[in-house]
C-alpha cells in the first residue's frame, strides 16, 4: 500500500515525474491509494488569532470572520488568499491561521486533476506546534547551503530568516527570556534537511556561543537532527494538519468518509494505539471462548436429557427399541389409555369437552367433522364471533392444550398436548 505525495512547486509549472513522492500507507497514516499535496513551507505564513466565540457552530460566519481578523496581518486583500485554521481550534482560544496564495494553489490542484490525480489531503510542508498541546518550541532549518533558512515556532510566534541572520535574531530573544521561559528549550531537536545538516550543525554552535547565563546552560543539551523529506512529510501527517479547508474542501460525505479512513490507519498502524489493539484483540478472543464454553455448555445439557428421556422409555417399556422418544413415549401412552378405557386428548370427548367451556354463551355450531389420525383433528362449521370473542376462545382452548385456526367460517382445531387425562 502505498500514498502518492506531490511537492507543489513554487514558481513552475507542476510536473508529476518530478514533483512526485511515493509513501508507504502505515509511515504517513494514510489510506491506500491516498494522494496529497504538500504546500512548500516558503509558499506559507503563519498567525496567531484569537477566534469569537460561537463560531464552532456557525461554519457560514467562519471565513468572514477569519478575513476580517486577518485584514490587518496581511499585504495583501484577505480574497486573494486561502486561509486554513489549525486542526482541533476552539473558539476563544490562540489558534494558528496558514495563509498562501489562492490563484498559485487553485492552479496546482487543477494540474493534478487535470492529469487524474484526485487530492484528498493538502499538507504543509512544515507547521508550528498547535496551541492546543503544551507550547513547546521547534525548529527546522532548510535549503542548500547557498541558500539556508532557518523556521522557529515558539509561544511568540512563527518566524523564518536566512540561516545566520535566523540564529542571531534567536540569541537575542533567548538572552532576554525569563529562566521560566527557558524551561521549555531544553532537549531541543533542531531538525535540518540532509544537505543543510553540517551547517545547520556549525550554526548550532555559534547560537550556542552568542547566549549567556541559564540560556547557555538550556542550549548545551540542543541537538541537530537530519530529517529527509519522507519524514517530514510523515510528520505533516501526524500533526492533522489539512489545507483543504472552505473553498477547497471536498463536501458532505467525501470529507466525513476521509476523515473516517485516515482515523482508521492511524488506530491500525500507529505505536500510540498498540495497547487498545491487543486489548481488543484479547476481549474478542475472550468473548469468542466464552461462547463456545456456553455452547458445550448447553450442548452438555441437552444430552443430558435426552438420556434422561431415554432412561425413561427402556425404563418403563423396556421391549421397545428407542428411534424417536419423545414420538414413541406419546404412542406407548395413548396405547396404553386405550386399553385403561382412559380419554386422550386426541379423542373427540375431551375436544368438545374443551370446545364447550371456551365457547361463548349464544353461539351454536351447524357442523362438526373429526379425524382421529395425528393429533386428533376437529372442524367446527357456523361460528360467527366478533373480534374480541375469537381471541379469547383461542385464548381458553389454548389454556386447555389445544390449538384454534379460523378461515372464514370454519374452525380447525387440533391437541398440542401428549396427553390429557380423564375417566
Amino acid at each position: 500500500m502505498s500514498t502518492q505525495v506531490f511537492t507543489l512547486p513554487l514558481n513552475a509549472n507542476l510536473s508529476a515525474n518530478d514533483h512526485l513522492t511515493v509513501l508507504p500507507t502505515q509511515v504517513v497514516g494514510a489510506r491506500d491509494k491516498e494522494v496529497w499535496a504538500v504546500v512548500p513551507a516558503a509558499a506559507l505564513s503563519w498567525h496567531c488569532v484569537n477566534l469569537p466565540h460561537g463560531l464552532q457552530k456557525q461554519n457560514n460566519r467562519l471565513l468572514p470572520a477569519l478575513q476580517g481578523l486577518m485584514e490587518e496581518m496581511l499585504l495583501e486583500e484577505p480574497e486573494t488568499v486561502h486561509l486554513a485554521l489549525q486542526p482541533g481550534w476552539q473558539s476563544g482560544a490562540p489558534a494558528w491561521v496558514t495563509v498562501c496564495n489562492k490563484a498559485w494553489l487553485r492552479q496546482h490542484l487543477h494540474q493534478l486533476q487535470s492529469s487524474g490525480h484526485m487530492v484528498h489531503r493538502i499538507v504543509p510542508e512544515w507547521a508550528p506546534a498547535p496551541f492546543t498541546l503544551p507550547h513547546a518550541p521547534q525548529a527546522w532549518v532548510s535549503g542548500i547551503p547557498e541558500d539556508a533558512w532557518l523556521w522557529v515556532s515558539d509561544a511568540q510566534g512563527a518566524w523564518r530568516l536566512p540561516l545566520q541572520a535566523g540564529f542571531k535574531l534567536w540569541a537575542e530573544r533567548l538572552n532576554a527570556l525569563s529562566n521560566d521561559d527557558l524551561a521549555s528549550f531544553t532537549q531541543l531537536l533542531i531538525q535540518a534537511e540532509p544537505a543543510v545538516s553540517e551547517l545547520a550543525q556549525k550554526s548550532l554552535q555559534t547560537l550556542q556561543s552568542l547566549v549567556t547565563g541559564k540560556a547557555a546552560e538550556a542550549l548545551a543539551s540542543w541537538r541537530i537532527a537530519v530529517t529527509p523529506a519522507a519524514e517530514r512529510y510523515a510528520q505533516a501527517a501526524a500533526s492533522q494538519w489539512d489545507l483543504a479547508q472552505f473553498e477547497f474542501a471536498a463536501h458532505g460525505s467525501a470529507r466525513w468518509l476521509q476523515s473516517m479512513q485516515r482515523a482508521w490507519q492511524k488506530f491500525a498502524h500507529e505505536a500510540a494505539w498498540r495497547p487498545v489493539r491487543w486489548s481488543l484483540v484479547v476481549l474478542v478472543a475472550a468473548q469468542f471462548i466464552g461462547l463456545n464454553v456456553a455452547a458445550w455448555q448447553l450442548n452438555a445439557k441437552v444430552k443430558q436429557q435426552r438420556d434422561f428421556q431415554r432412561n425413561i422409555l427402556t425404563q418403563t417399556f423396556p421391549n421397545v427399541p428407542v428411534v424417536d422418544v419423545p414420538l414413541q413415549m406419546a404412542r406407548e401412552l395413548e396405547r396404553l389409555q386405550r386399553n385403561a378405557g382412559s380419554l386422550s386428548a386426541k379423542d373427540l370427548e375431551s375436544a368438545l369437552q374443551a370446545i364447550g367451556m371456551a365457547l361463548p354463551d349464544g353461539h351454536n355450531i351447524s357442523g362438526i367433522d373429526f379425524s382421529g389420525q395425528g393429533a386428533g383433528e376437529v372442524r367446527l362449521q357456523g361460528l360467527q364471533f366478533s373480534s374480541a370473542q375469537q381471541a379469547e376462545f383461542i385464548r381458553l382452548l389454548r389454556t386447555q392444550g389445544y390449538d384454534a385456526q379460523v378461515n372464514g367460517a370454519q374452525w380447525r382445531i387440533v391437541s398440542n398436548q401428549v396427553t390429557k387425562g380423564g375417566a
